[in-house]
């Protein structure tokens, strides 16, 4: 097991179970929920056989294609856009005193997406990943969340020094 794909996985689960929980948060506070208790919704409900509430929770958690999963691949995706930018920024600065071109976005930006495919992904490797950090203690998870914490604000401290 390759350490890069263990540690970015562990990023995007981390990511994941945030959103998700953050999702399940919202919904003791959400006023659109309110539409659905109206009688006529209750009703269409019914008619359909639905829980509208599981099946919302299963539009967010939903590891194939749930709005989690995508939010929390957006962010890995940024932050590994973050962090080649201020590595190569910051080496960039060092050695000269110009900006770094349009280009270079453009080069980070696939840079990043191909890293992502090829270790989280590709062939669905994060759900491989996903179904064993599941069985982890809460001590395991609360380690890995603190790890993601660091390993986030580390990348854009670094982006900032770039600059």
């Amino acid at each position: 097991m390759n350490k890069l794909e263990l540690y970015l996985n562990v990023i995007h689960f981390c990511y994941y179970k945030a959103h998700y929980k953050l999702h399940l948060l919202t919904n003791k506070i959400n006023p659109f929920r309110l539409i659905h208790k109206l009688p006529f919704q209750k009703r269409r409900y019914e008619k359909l056989g639905i829980d509208i509430q599981k099946e919302i929770d299963s539009v967010f958690g939903n590891k194939n294609f749930g709005m989690s999963v995508t939010v929390a691949g957006g962010i890995l995706l940024g932050l590994l856009f973050f962090l080649i930018f201020g590595v190569v920024g910051l080496i960039h600065k060092l050695f000269n005193t110009d900006n770094l071109g349009t280009i270079y976005f453009i080069i980070f930006g696939i840079l990043s997406g191909i890293v992502c495919y090829v270790f989280v992904f590709k062939n669905d490797k994060y759900i491989k990943y996903f179904d064993k950090f599941d069985k982890w203690t809460r001590d395991e998870k609360r380690k890995y969340c603190w790890f993601t914490f660091i390993a986030t604000i580390i990348v854009f401290c670094l982006w900032i020094l770039s600059f």
